[in-house]
């Protein structure tokens, strides 16, 4: 049992070591593509709120 937990530890340990890494973007982007980025933002959740609402209705 702590081998596992020693495992699971050192794998979170991982992963927030490469959130805090990538936490901040390293590349400068122009105001059209922050907007383009946004609304690519926008879409996918309209897609995912279509899909979900299809889904529902589906299973009613």
């Amino acid at each position: 049992m702590r081998l596992l937990k020693a495992i699971y530890n050192n794998l979170v340990a991982q992963v927030r070591e490469v959130n805090r890494r990538y936490a901040a973007p390293r590349i400068h982007m122009t105001p059209l593509v922050k907007v383009c980025l946004f609304g690519l933002r926008i879409y996918l959740f309209t897609l995912v709120g279509l899909m979900l609402f299809k889904f529902v209705t589906l299973v009613k």
